[in-house]
């Protein structure tokens, strides 16, 4: 148990090594994008993104506007990717899973198990395996908008979010709604 707070972390018990992602990271950044966050940790290579302009045709093997990760470079497909621990579903015949179907303002915390994972996973987490775990029994609503803009304009990031969650039956079910929309503009060149 990590001293000054209740949240049991799993970061130096697991046999694997586990690294902890709290919604604290993705709240203080105005990244857009859950895959550009976990990008930023040293096991995490980036692989496609929404902004990744070099292949745009879409084929059976290649989904325009999708978001993954790759754990140690070894490619979007070569680590599993879970949501509450359950597997994701994927996009395309590769088994990819777009984090774009994750909204930020719904994430508590990002496990990444980046060694030994595929002796327990199997060959779908050679490279490691990422865990979004999403808030249990939200209640109420929040919305979130964040704008940027460069100081000579261009490359504008516009994000609104918003989470709305209700316990139901006596408090023995939950029901959660998260809806996020980003937008980035074109950065030009002066």
């Amino acid at each position: 148990t990590v001293t000054g707070s209740r949240i049991v972390r799993q970061d130096f018990t697991a046999n694997s090594p586990i690294q902890t992602v709290d919604q604290a990271m993705f709240e203080q950044t105005s990244a857009v994008g859950v895959e550009t966050i976990l990008n930023r940790l040293p096991q995490f290579v980036p692989a496609v993104t929404q902004f990744t302009t070099g292949d745009v045709q879409q084929t059976a093997t290649n989904t325009v506007g999708a978001s993954t990760v790759s754990l140690r470079g070894l490619g979007p497909n070569r680590n599993l990717v879970l949501v509450n621990g359950r597997r994701a579903m994927p996009i395309d015949p590769r088994m990819v899973v777009d984090t774009n179907s994750i909204p930020a303002s719904a994430i508590q915390r990002v496990e990444v198990i980046s060694g030994g994972a595929s002796a327990v996973y199997g060959a779908d987490a050679v490279g490691g395996v990422v865990n979004f775990i999403l808030k249990d029994n939200f209640e109420g609503a929040t919305i979130d908008f964040r704008i940027g803009d460069t100081e000579h304009g261009g490359d504008q990031t516009v994000t609104i979010s918003g989470l709305i969650g209700a316990n139901t039956a006596d408090d023995r079910g939950n029901v959660m709604v998260g809806i996020e929309r980003d937008t980035r503009a074109k950065a030009y060149a002066w």
